[in-house]
């Protein structure tokens, strides 16, 4: 058996392991999303193993996997199946199936059986960050407030004409915030959260990448209102007709595309589809334009950065006064938030690190007294730590923003 075959080999073997666990737990669609992929592997797995012994055990495994994905549907579907187990496996829980379990109960088997086939991959939360929570970014937040919120809140508002954004793109600099606002706004709203990554929809078994994205959409539309938001997009949406561009690449692409347009044409209840990425000028021009609104997320402004200085020394003793954050955030001009994050970690640390090199902590029974922050410690650091965005790069998101995208 060749290294392929012996990896797609105990990758099906896994597959089928964490199926029986979760089939003898009682999570029963779960399972069959296991089972089904175990099988899905063994069958690739004999397209390239020529041992007739070997492929007659897969085989036998395969139809086992069918057999049993057939009765716990069976068990699923049947008119009183939730509240008994399915033979021939009983399960030891004691308990109804897990995947039912979805407080008010509204979803149908089909639709269950879709929402626990992403639940392994793709987040799915209700964040709990608040517009307060995010220092600036008043145009950003505004923004994002007419294009998720307010359809969601006031949905008589935007009928006819008047219709809401069914994509948004956030771009900038790294570091200033484009995750928090997208939890923000769905937090706001109260919409069903889903974070994705390029990771998430990315794999190397053909056709299951699309079968993903699909099913991530369908579930969408299940739990709507939803926010799906889509971290670094530009990993799996760069410019088609480049060379290095392979063919399962080009699927995923077109997948997405497709998706996406679906929502902007036939979605009837909420459903908005929010990217952000550090190089927006990688993105092919084609999913550009499914996302209707660009909103430029820049580096932090001089009340913005006070406010972030404040933010990550809350609850830390300190004798800075408000001119002294002033002092700071004029200090700290080209930094964005995740550098200012990184400064005040650093300078928290300052005091403790100190007692410690002064042998005072040795001791783990004696009391130590640590000392307040104060401004200096901060100057300090901020000429050792510099920031991440240089001035070409800024020149690279305004020229960019001027030409493709809204501030």
């Amino acid at each position: 058996m060749s290294s392929v075959d012996s990896k797609l080999y105990l990758v099906a073997v896994k597959e089928a392991q964490a199926a029986v666990e979760l089939d003898e737990s009682g999570q029963y669609r779960k399972a069959i999303n296991k089972y089904q992929r175990a099988a899905d592997i063994l069958i690739q797995f004999m397209k390239f193993n020529k041992n007739p012994e070997m492929r007659r055990v897969c085989q036998d495994k395969v139809e086992n996997f069918v057999e049993r994905v057939k009765v716990l549907k069976a068990h699923l579907n049947g008119p009183r199946g939730r509240r008994s187990h399915p033979s021939p496996k009983p399960s030891d829980s004691g308990g109804d199936d897990k995947g039912s379990e979805n407080g008010d109960g509204q979803y149908t088997p089909e639709e269950q059986e879709l929402i626990d086939a992403i639940s392994d991959t793709i987040l799915t939360e209700s964040p709990n960050v608040r517009w307060i929570d995010i220092a600036g970014l008043a145009n950003s937040k505004q923004s994002l407030r007419e294009a998720i919120v307010l359809p969601i809140m006031k949905p008589k508002l935007f009928t006819g004409a008047r219709k809401p954004w069914s994509g948004i793109l956030l771009f900038g600099p790294p570091g200033c915030g484009k995750t928090l606002l997208a939890r923000a706004a769905a937090t706001e709203c109260k919409a069903t959260f889903f974070s994705v990554s390029s990771a998430d929809l990315l794999s190397k078994w053909l056709g299951e990448s699309e079968k993903l994205i699909s099913t991530l959409f369908k579930v969408a539309r299940i739990k709507a209102p939803s926010l799906i938001f889509m971290d670094e997009i530009d990993s799996v949406a760069t410019k088609r007709g480049e060379g290095h561009e392979g063919g399962g690449e080009r699927r995923v692409k077109t997948q997405l595309l497709s998706e996406i347009q679906g929502v902007k044409s036939g979605s009837k209840k909420p459903l908005l589809v929010l990217g952000a990425t550090n190089r927006p000028w990688d993105i092919d021009i084609a999913m550009l334009s499914r996302f209707e609104k660009k909103v430029y997320v820049p580096l932090p402004d001089m009340p913005a950065r006070a406010g972030i200085f404040k933010i990550h020394t809350e609850g830390i003793n300190s004798d800075l006064s408000e001119e002294d954050y002033i002092e700071l955030s004029v200090r700290a001009e080209g930094y964005s938030g995740r550098d200012i994050s990184n400064v005040c970690r650093e300078v928290i640390m300052i005091p403790v690190r100190e007692l410690d090199m002064g042998g005072l902590l040795e001791d783990p029974s004696q009391d130590v007294t640590v000392r307040d922050i104060n401004l200096n410690d901060f100057i300090k650091t901020l000429k050792k730590v510099k920031p991440m965005t240089t001035g070409k790069d800024l020149d690279h998101y305004q020229n960019w923003a001027e030409e493709f995208g809204e501030y």
